[in-house]
């Protein structure tokens, strides 16, 4: 581990949509220039689930999985005779650390590679430091979080791309508002509570696209409720939104008033998805973590599919945004956003 890396926990962190594509694709060509030898030493069902991970990184990758509580006291010799590039220690109830330390000093002293891999279950993606303290090494842990810096020059970003927005899209805004009230009538702008940072809940605008007391009727039939539930939230074959609506939905333009809730400070340009009070129980134990941050009008949810990708999925892709997030993914993930509104995908 280096300083100022990023070592996520399992759950937000190792799926198809929410792992960054830099690692990976220097992770393979590296693969392709050097067939790397490694060793993963743990009990078997922890050796094949990081084999597994693992092979998703290089192609030209050679593993093979050690039984570390097998060697009996002979750890480091049986690593030796593998002539690994790099060791994997796989952290688990019978993890010898006294073993571990002593065959991982041994192994850096012979320029190998050595990681160790923490416990997946609720741990949160962090970020590790490593020090000298005397002959001893530490390593400090640290939940990710945003520097005052960083934050102030978000909320700089924030402000300015939102009257940008604003701005530039005020025929737009103006059309749609005009084209809502001549089908649909009043109320224009459709306020409904989210839940910000911390926790606390905000309201959140959009240009309305359902019939007039949708909310109230979703509520009050129990068997409705049960399946606006199980549908996370969204129902593709839903009633109550109008054909406009559901144009203004596919399109996107219903979302145009978030740039107000941008401006005054309840939402980021870039974030999670801003959910209701009901859907905090699709994250468990990382709801904590998720509320962190402030919600976003966009973010990487939104760019990598939105309604086609359903929980757990999604608690996972918005738990890695918050693990890795960044000023340089930030952008990246606006530079994604007019594409991804573009071609629609996953828009209900």
């Amino acid at each position: 581990m280096v300083d100022g890396a990023l070592v996520d926990g399992d759950a937000p962190a190792l799926n198809g949509h929410a792992t960054d594509r830099e690692p990976l694709v220097m992770a393979r060509l590296g693969g392709l220039l050097h067939r790397r030898r490694t060793v993963i030493v743990g009990p078997e069902r922890g050796v094949q689930a990081l084999g597994q991970k693992l092979a998703r990184w290089s192609a030209g990758r050679s593993d093979v999985g050690l039984d570390g509580a097998a060697a009996n006291g002979l750890l480091l010799e049986r690593l030796r005779e593998e002539s690994p590039d790099e060791v994997y220690f796989v952290v688990g109830p019978d993890f010898d650390e006294q073993s571990m330390a002593e065959a991982g000093s041994g192994l850096l002293m012979d320029g190998v590679a050595v990681h160790v891999v923490l416990p997946g279950l609720e741990a949160p993606p962090l970020r590790a430091h490593v020090a000298r303290m005397g002959s001893r090494s530490l390593v400090s842990l640290y939940a990710v979080r945003d520097g005052v810096v960083e934050r102030a020059v978000r909320r700089a970003i924030d402000v300015i791309g939102a009257l940008a927005a604003l701005a530039l899209l005020a025929p737009v805004f103006a059309a749609v508002a005009v084209l809502v009230w001549w089908k649909l009538g009043r109320p224009i702008i459709f306020v409904h509570q989210r839940l910000g940072r911390a926790g606390r809940p905000f309201r959140l605008y959009k240009f309305r696209s359902m019939l007039v007391d949708a909310e109230r009727a979703v509520h009050a039939s129990p068997e409705a409720y049960r399946l606006y539930v199980a549908a996370n939230f969204k129902m593709p074959d839903d009633r109550r939104i109008t054909p406009l609506g559901r144009f203004l939905r596919r399109a996107s333009l219903d979302e145009l008033p978030q740039l107000w809730n941008v401006l005054k400070g309840d939402m980021s340009l870039v974030g999670p998805r801003p959910i209701v009070p009901e859907e905090i129980a699709q994250y468990g134990d990382y709801a904590r973590m998720l509320l962190r941050v402030k919600p976003g009008l966009t973010g990487l949810w939104q760019v990598s599919g939105r309604s086609e990708i359903g929980y757990p999925e999604r608690a996972r892709m918005d738990l890695n945004y918050v693990g890795g997030r960044s000023l340089e993914r930030d952008l990246g993930i606006l530079m994604r956003t007019l594409p991804a509104v573009i071609r629609m995908r996953g828009a209900l």
